[in-house]
């Protein structure tokens, strides 16, 4: 079985002077139960990132810490950024598959990396939309909203109207880039999915939602569309 190959884009962290590139076992888990198989990167240059685009058959931009709010042009007033070749590293992979037209599914940090990167900005800062931070604190696996979807996008495809998911941000999409449509909203309004043709970002993180068939299904749905432009 000739399965697609996903990019995943890597985080860091620096200890005693050793940095190690990571992500999280989950996007790994997420990508397989999907049909497809993970490979992460590190800090790429745009040289690779080409490269990388033109050997694999999609990415999945992942959680992280925020985006620098240079990319959007404005200043930091509470913003906590990934390292600079992170940010560049996941902006140069996001173009590189876009101009291919590749598929790209954006999660939590992903969604704001892939607004900015296509022209939108974010808000900085919102309140309560961290569900560790719940009193008493929600587990990383259960519903703590329910969104409203979109008719006519991928999300409602999915979901139909209204469906429970997890929230673990503090920043989100404000001015939405161009190109782009809006497939759900949180109850208080917040921008949680957008989407275009091979494009698909969400807010919440679906792969935490590991038992869940509907969560599920939009990796299945991804990976099926990386298979689609394999096949071509």
């Amino acid at each position: 079985m000739n399965r697609p190959m996903i990019v995943i884009t890597a985080r860091s962290r620096t200890e005693n002077d050793n940095r190690t590139f990571y992500d999280n076992e989950s996007y790994f888990q997420y990508v397989a139960q999907g049909g497809g198989i993970a490979v992460m990167t590190g800090a790429v240059t745009e040289e690779e990132a080409e490269e990388i685009a033109e050997r694999f058959d999609g990415l999945v931009v992942t959680g992280g810490a925020d985006v620098a709010p240079h990319f959007y042009g404005q200043e930091n007033t509470k913003s906590y950024p990934e390292a600079l070749d992170i940010d560049e590293a996941d902006l140069y992979l996001y173009h590189a598959f876009d101009r291919r037209k590749k598929p790209i599914l954006g999660i939590c940090r992903g969604i704001q990396l892939v607004n900015v990167a296509a022209g939108g900005t974010l808000k900085q800062d919102i309140p309560g939309h961290n569900q560790r931070n719940f009193d008493p604190p929600v587990a990383r696996d259960a519903f703590c909203q329910t969104c409203r979807f979109i008719e006519n996008t991928k999300m409602y495809a999915i979901f139909g109207e209204s469906y429970g998911m997890n929230s673990f941000h503090h920043q989100c999409v404000d001015m939405v880039a161009p190109g782009f449509v809006v497939s759900a909203y949180s109850e208080d309004g917040i921008i949680e999915a957008i989407e275009k043709d091979h494009i698909t970002a969400v807010q919440w993180h679906p792969e935490r939602h590991v038992n869940d068939p509907l969560h599920k299904e939009i990796m299945k749905r991804f990976v099926q569309e990386c298979a689609e432009y394999k096949n071509k």
